[in-house]
């Protein structure tokens, strides 16, 4: 047998591996769904409040030795961190915006 043929061999064995597989991975994965408020006491305000935890990554060094990991956190609901997607967002245009468009759009056309 040779090389080529043990490669083909291999390519076989793992494409069949993968179909076997493949199915399962995409059915087991679940959706997302943030977690029910319940009653607790923030993290960073101190007062009593409806609560939902956030994940974050924490780093520490002490004694030239460094550590990571993830803590999880009880906040409310205004000091819950905020997601990168909701800051990008540019806020809605106004109505002289809008029309200044529609302006420039209807000069285009002619």
């Amino acid at each position: 047998m040779n090389d080529f043929d043990r490669f083909s061999a291999k390519n076989a064995a793992m494409s069949r591996a993968w179909e076997m597989t493949g199915d399962k991975k995409k059915e087991e994965k679940k959706e997302y769904k943030p977690a029910e408020p319940k009653m607790g006491i923030c993290d960073v305000c101190k007062q009593e409040a409806l609560v939902r935890p956030h994940r974050s990554r924490q780093t520490d060094r002490t004694d030239g030795a460094a550590s990571f990991g993830s803590v999880v956190k009880n906040y409310c609901e205004k000091c819950f961190p905020k997601s990168k997607k909701d800051l990008n967002t540019p806020p809605p245009p106004s109505a002289k915006q809008v029309k200044n468009l529609l302006k420039g759009a209807k000069k285009g056309l002619f």
